[in-house]
């Protein structure tokens, strides 16, 4: 359906016979060649400031993670600690290119350099565990994959080799100790080495960047690992040609099926095509992202639920980790950049403004474990693994914010320059130029979009699944292709671009009913009833009995998912109350006006009046975007996407 965008390649060999006549690669924006502005910026500085200038940052944050090298704390606990530095020098690599910022620059080289100086040894070993032997059962590697991605980055913002250096030291011994145990990468870690298999995507960039065969060569082992159906559970790209479930792959899926890891392992085997050219892998690849949209695209618009592929498109009570969503968005970008097609630009908005935004503090310095559909409070991320500053999810956060900056548009081989994304942002691609502006998705003004042509070209426009019209300077260019074009000039161009953002009603797919069941003291219980009581109380006393039990509908205006809730002035009642709806029964229509009292509209930019209409029966309700309602830790709040 969707038009192909021409060839791009940079950085990587590619035989010629390897590439399908169809095959694109789009050149996103470098990093820090995209920022965001209007609500979507003002999150991403506070997220900044708290997160990588401020003196907690600097500080007991930054400090705890190196220190982790040498307290023993995974050695006793077989943890993770050893994934918190990658991910928060990873942040601070990304804050360098993402502000231009010289200081910040200069700080992360000369922690960087402390930190190898201090733990890496000479044999190029650099991990909390100080048995370099141990492999199995643990997340060693998991952790190495981290701090080897951080050090290649930190690499690419400074320009100076000790890091890429100690990337090169890092892997090759890992090498060494994989054959002199006799194991494949797939026997190490944990989720039949799906976990360690993750490594893929930062092994492929050091490819690039060194050309060393011995890393293509490892990254073919991984590949062929995953598309081997005799490793089970492990053989994620074999599994993606059944036609069941992912739920039902696994022996025991809400231990097993774990979306997190699994979707890393997905983006890397996304990037593998990128440098192989080898088709097969792509479609592999589509093949178990069709399955993630036809069963776990969750009501919060990422996919799974608590972290695991347990159809998540059936469960009543939404629950969707703050990594999930940062992954899933990652892998999104990476087959948006590969194939040109407008639907995975449709996922990774609708997964930030939702899911993403609903997950992060309004200060931006920690976020939340898991977002939930419904209750008083999010999961917010409890420290985890014998750490105070620390938790998987808010030290991923930052990097969903440079991703979806630079999500805004790419270029492709043959020039065309694409525009993806039309929240307010400016990024420059290649030698063109483009500022978008007009407050969406909150607002009912036209988006406006400058493009500074280097030469005369071609420019794409997204055009969102959702909308019924694309009214393109006065005219409607709605098109199934998922794009309209333009030729242009070269020099500056404003464009006017209106959406129908008229509300939907999504009613639930889930028609039988959720058992009423009182928490279970094993949460990893294969029954996901008692798996969800578990967690919806987990932290969160205050939410016992709040657990749905009958299917509702969810309504969306654009991109947003609306929400009832208290900062918007939504009683208790009407918020939890959804038997107008109940049962997700469809015929319900719906409309929407803006709400001008603002008074208890905490921090949410825009609400409105939302009333939904079957026959004779009606409702009014106050609502906002989900993201405002919920995006804080208060016992005393209320909120719900279910009508």
């Amino acid at each position: 359906m969707n038009t192909k965008l021409g060839i791009y390649i940079v950085g990587m060999t590619v035989s010629a016979a390897c590439l399908n006549a169809e095959v694109v690669f789009l050149r996103p924006p470098p990093p820090g060649g995209a920022e965001l502005a209007g609500r979507a910026g003002d999150a991403m500085e506070r997220c900044l400031e708290t997160r990588a200038y401020s003196s907690w940052a600097r500080g007991p944050m930054y400090q705890e993670c190196v220190d982790a090298f040498k307290t023993g704390w995974d050695d006793r606990n077989h943890g993770w600690q050893n994934e918190y530095w990658g991910k928060t020098m990873l942040c601070f690599a990304g804050a360098a290119a993402y502000t231009h910022d010289h200081e910040l620059q200069k700080w992360v080289a000369e922690k960087a350099k402390d930190f190898i100086t201090t733990y890496q040894k000479p044999n190029g070993y650099l991990s909390t565990y100080s048995d370099e032997r141990y492999l199995k059962n643990g997340f060693s590697v998991w952790g190495r994959k981290y701090t080897l991605w951080a050090l290649i980055d930190v690499y690419r913002v400074t320009g100076d080799k000790v890091y890429l250096n100690a990337a090169v030291k890092l892997l090759d011994h890992l090498f060494e100790q994989l054959k002199a145990n006799q194991l494949s990468i797939h026997e190490t870690g944990i989720w039949h080495g799906v976990s360690s298999m993750s490594i893929l995507k930062p092994v492929l960039e050091l490819y690039e960047i060194t050309k060393k065969p011995a890393y293509r060569a490892f990254a073919d082992t991984i590949i062929a690992a995953l598309e081997n159906p005799d490793l089970k559970e492990g053989a994620l790209l074999a599994n993606a040609k059944k036609r069941e479930p992912i739920a039902t792959w696994f022996p025991e899926a809400a231990y097993w099926a774990k979306a997190y890891e699994i979707l890393s392992c997905l983006e890397g085997a996304v990037h593998y095509y990128r440098v192989s050219g080898e088709k097969r892998v792509l479609d592999e690849v589509l093949a178990f992202y069709g399955h993630l949209e036809r069963e776990e695209l969750n009501a919060m618009r990422s996919a799974g639920f608590f972290d695991h592929f347990l159809t998540a498109r059936d469960q009543l009570n939404g629950m969707t980790e703050l990594c999930d969503v940062t992954h899933w968005i990652r892998l999104n970008l990476e087959l948006l950049l590969v194939t040109g097609e407008s639907r995975f630009a449709d996922r990774i908005e609708e997964a930030f403004y939702n899911a993403f935004l609903a997950g992060v503090t309004r200060d931006g310095k920690w976020g939340a474990h898991i977002i939930r559909s419904h209750g008083t409070r999010h999961l917010w991320a409890p420290p985890q693994t014998g750490m105070f500053h620390h938790q998987c999810c808010p030290d991923n956060q930052m990097r969903t914010f440079f991703d979806f900056a630079s999500s805004t548009a790419a270029v492709g081989g043959d020039g065309t320059l694409s525009v993806f994304l039309y929240g307010d942002a400016r990024a420059k691609v290649g030698d063109d130029e483009v500022a978008v502006s007009g407050g969406y998705p909150y607002g009912d003004a036209p988006v406006k979009v400058r493009v500074n042509l280097a030469k005369a070209g071609k420019v794409r426009f997204r055009i969102p699944k959702w909308s019924e019209s694309f009214v393109f300077c006065g005219e409607d260019k709605r098109s199934e292709s998922g794009w309209y074009e333009v030729e242009a000039s070269a020099g500056e161009h404003t464009w006017s671009i209106a959406f129908d953002m008229s509300p939907r009603v999504l009613p639930s797919p889930y028609k039988g009913r959720m058992k009423a069941l009182p928490p279970s003291p094993q949460p990893r219980s294969l029954d996901v009833d008692k798996y969800t009581v578990y967690f919806m109380e987990w932290y969160t006393p205050e939410n016992a009995g709040r657990s749905m039990v009958l299917p509702a509908s969810t309504v969306m205006r654009g991109p947003l998912v609306l929400a009832k809730g208290k900062t918007v002035g939504t009683s208790q009642g009407d918020t939890f109350s959804v038997m107008s709806v109940e049962n997700g029964r469809e015929g319900w229509s719906a409309t929407i006006t803006p709400l001008r009292n603002l008074s208890g509209n905490m921090g949410a930019p825009r609400a409105w009046n939302l009333t939904l209409t079957r026959g004779v029966e009606s409702q009014t309700v106050p609502v906002a975007d989900f993201a405002s309602v919920s995006n804080f830790n208060d016992a005393d709040n209320w909120f719900s996407i279910w009508f």
